[in-house]
Order: structure tokens, then C-alpha cells, then sequence
């Protein structure tokens, strides 16, 4: 048991005792905050001089002012530093990065044309750090730097995997695939296509052969459905299928959520509209701003969200890992629910970086391997991906991808099986 004195009632309180929570589940320790000093592992009193160094300036800055810009915070590189000894501050920097702060009210300027933070104004960017998981290094940084800690026998935890699909369209293919297939001269693909649609089987219909090409590699994934046909502002479009189609569909999958459209109803409200219970979710085009996101989440009846990923860049949006609980500045506590961020997405590698489609399971393998632990990886593959012509070549690159992880005995986990392990009081 750790046994840690925060001081009670400054700005840095909760903050700190929110990270050290994260940090114990994070290290399987046990921690124990006390009213008292004595006998405590950890002390945290500016105001004792046998205290750990605490950063007051970050905290005034966060917690007071609401300076939430990464520049104010990172100068020459992403860590947060004492200003008293210039030394790094661990705790600080892991705060601020796992709850991904520089997104937090932020200037519409730093949104694209769909109101999501862009990339490009970030200090993954900026730094060029979105593959690292930087929030893990600071855990163990302040573990291995602290005299107590660091006597403590700690295990590391092997990666798992989250597969995902976000099923937009299962009528697609009649028009993009046909566009693609007469541009080419291809108009046997036309016909073929033509008498799908007579037959109402179309191949982005297809949430069958994906489940059961996940069960030949003993590998479990999850679907997500858009509750609405309406279309969005800024044009974006939601599903263009019916909740009696979701129904046939969904026996095909033991694991369904709420793929939460665009347009401007509540989460509950398109809960409601699906043909299945579920608390599970991920946002449409993953358009969502923090944190008004993650309130809308809180309100509603959701326990899982999916969402935290950038849709220009494969890697981590809040530089951690594993699923956790965000912070909630209103209650100086963690949210109710579990956030899996998302890591790798077919249409970040083939639409926003222009993989060539050759190289796109070389580009996940490779970033599996970098993290083979320590991590809960999510892969989303949409349903459209698994077919031929427009988008030929990305189920072969995804097969590797799928042999890889069988051969190397990377788990998949499912979204009950990360609340269960990764829910904690």
C-alpha cells in the first residue's frame, strides 16, 4: 500500500490525486490517500519543506486562469517543467497530455472545416511526437526517480488490441464503387454492381464475412451504427440505412454500440432510436470538441466511449496507451466513464496521409511493435474497406495485419472486457 498526503483544499489537490490514481492503476499499486501526514509514502504540501516538489505555477496557470494552450506549457520540447529547478515534472505533464488539455475551449482557428482540432495545431505535431506514448514514460519516470517507489516490484502489462468498425454506409458501393469501375472501363463491375442492387445484397452489406473472417483468426471486434438518416450541418452525411436493416445485422456481432451522428440530437435520444441496448460509443467522423463531449457523455447513459483519435494521423491523441477516465474540472474527479482513444484508422493512412496501400499493415505492424506493452491499441476498419475495386487491396492489407496478430498472440479485447479491467473506484 501507498499511503500519500495531498493538502487539502489548493488548486492542486484534486489534480494531483486524480494522476496518482491513474498512475497506481497504471503500475497495479494500491493507493491510500490519508487526512494525515504521518506515516505517508508520498507528501504533497507546498507549504512543508519534506514535501515533493509541486509545480504551484502549472496549477494557477490550469486550474485558476484556464490557460489550457500547449504553448503556454511546452517551450522547447512536451514536458512541463519545475520553474524553480527547470527539472521535469512528471505528474504535471501527464496530467495535462492524458487529458488532452490543448484541446480544451480552444480557439476555433485551431478547428478545420468541421469544427474538429485539427492536428496540425497540436504539439504532437509540432514536436513530432503522436506515435510516443509519453504518458507511460512519465509514469515511470516518477516511479523509478522516487526512493520509495522505485522498491516496489512492478509488473508491465502485454498490449492488447480493440477492434472496431464504424459501419456510415452499407449502400455505397452501388455509387462509389461504380464511379470507380467506369472511370476504369470496367462495366462488368457496373452490371455486377446493378445486380446486387436488384438483389439487395450489396457488397458493403457485408457484416457477416467480417465477422467470421475475425473468427478464423480467433480474433473478437466491435461494430458501431449510426442511429439516424438525417443529414448533418456542413453537409455531412449520416447512415444511409434503416434501424429494421440493423436488426437483421447486428446477429452477426455479439459486440454493438452507438456510432452518435452528426446532426444535433442528444446521445439518449439516438440510444433510443437503435434496435439494441447498448452503453457504447464513438463519434460520427469524429467530430466531437472537448470538453463539451465528454459532458454530453457523462449526461448520458453511455459507460464507453471510442472516440479520442486524430483523423489525420494514426498514433495517440492524448499520447497514453491505455483506456482511463478523464478528468472532470467541475467535480475535481474523474468522469464516469472508460475513454479508449483511437489509434489507427484505414482512412487516416489511405485518404489523409496517402499510404500507398502496399505499405498500410507495415505502418500498423510497426507501430504494434513499438508498443508491445503497456498499451490497449484500437484499429478501426470500416466496413467498406473489406471490399474490392474503389477500395482494392485494403482487405489483404488488413489480413496480414490480422495474421500478424495472431502469430505474435496479441489479444483482442472487447469493450466489456476494457470496462471490466480498466474501470476502477
Amino acid at each position: 500500500m501507498v499511503n500519500v498526503f495531498i493538502k487539502k483544499n489548493q488548486n492542486y489537490s484534486k489534480p494531483l490525486e486524480y494522476i496518482l490514481t491513474v498512475l497506481s492503476q497504471n503500475k497495479f499499486l494500491k493507493i491510500a490517500f490519508l487526512d494525515e501526514k504521518n506515516n505517508c509514502n508520498l507528501l504533497f504540501d507546498h507549504t512543508d519543506s519534506q514535501s515533493l516538489l509541486i509545480n504551484t505555477e502549472f496549477y494557477t496557470k490550469l486550474i485558476d486562469n484556464s490557460q489550457f494552450e500547449f504553448e503556454i506549457h511546452f517551450k522547447h520540447k512536451p514536458i512541463i517543467l519545475f520553474p524553480t529547478t527547470n527539472e521535469p515534472d512528471w505528474l504535471s505533464t501527464a496530467f495535462y497530455m492524458i487529458n488532452s488539455l490543448q484541446e480544451y475551449n480552444c480557439d476555433s482557428k485551431r478547428l478545420d472545416k468541421y469544427g474538429r482540432f485539427k492536428y496540425e495545431n497540436s504539439y504532437q505535431n509540432k514536436f513530432n511526437c503522436i506515435e510516443e506514448n509519453l504518458v507511460q514514460k512519465c509514469f515511470d519516470n516518477f516511479v523509478s526517480q522516487n526512493s520509495y517507489l522505485a522498491n516496489l516490484e512492478i509488473n508491465e502489462r502485454a498490449t492488447k488490441v480493440f477492434i472496431s468498425h464504424d459501419i456510415d454506409l452499407i449502400h455505397g458501393s452501388f455509387l462509389q464503387d461504380g464511379l470507380w469501375a467506369i472511370k476504369k472501363g470496367r462495366f462488368d463491375i457496373v452490371l455486377k454492381l446493378i445486380m446486387n442492387e436488384i438483389i439487395r445484397n450489396p457488397s458493403w452489406r457485408n457484416i457477416d464475412k467480417i465477422s467470421k473472417l475475425h473468427s478464423l483468426y480467433d480474433l473478437k471486434s466491435t461494430f458501431f451504427w449510426i442511429a439516424t438518416q438525417k443529414t448533418s450541418e456542413n453537409k455531412i452525411k449520416n447512415a444511409d440505412y434503416s434501424m429494421a436493416e440493423v436488426s437483421k445485422l447486428i446477429q452477426f456481432s455479439e459486440s454493438n454500440g452507438l456510432h452518435k451522428s452528426c446532426f444535433s440530437s442528444s446521445i439518449d435520444e439516438e440510444l433510443s432510436e437503435l434496435p439494441f441496448e447498448t452503453k457504447l460509443n464513438r463519434y460520427h467522423f469524429l467530430k466531437f470538441n472537448l470538453p463539451n463531449a465528454y459532458e454530453s457523455i457523462e449526461a448520458s447513459q453511455l459507460n464507453f466511449d471510442a472516440s479520442l483519435g486524430f483523423a489525420e494521423r494514426y498514433g495517440f491523441r492524448n499520447n497514453y496507451g491505455l483506456p482511463f477516465k478523464p478528468y472532470n474540472f467541475s467535480t475535481g474527479k474523474a468522469y464516469s466513464f472508460v475513454e479508449v482513444p483511437l489509434n489507427v484508422m484505414d482512412v487516416t493512412l489511405h485518404k489523409y496521409m496517402k499510404v500507398p496501400t502496399s505499405d498500410t499493415s507495415s505502418k500498423i505492424i510497426d507501430f504494434i511493435e513499438n508498443h508491445k506493452t503497456n498499451s490497449v491499441l484500437s484499429i478501426l476498419w470500416h466496413n467498406n474497406y473489406f471490399t474490392d475495386y474503389k477500395f482494392s487491396g485494403y482487405l489483404q492489407e488488413y489480413k496480414k495485419t490480422l495474421l500478424y496478430l495472431h502469430e505474435t498472440k496479441v489479444e483482442s479485447i472487447t469493450p466489456t472486457e476494457i470496462i471490466k479491467l480498466y474501470t476502477y473506484d
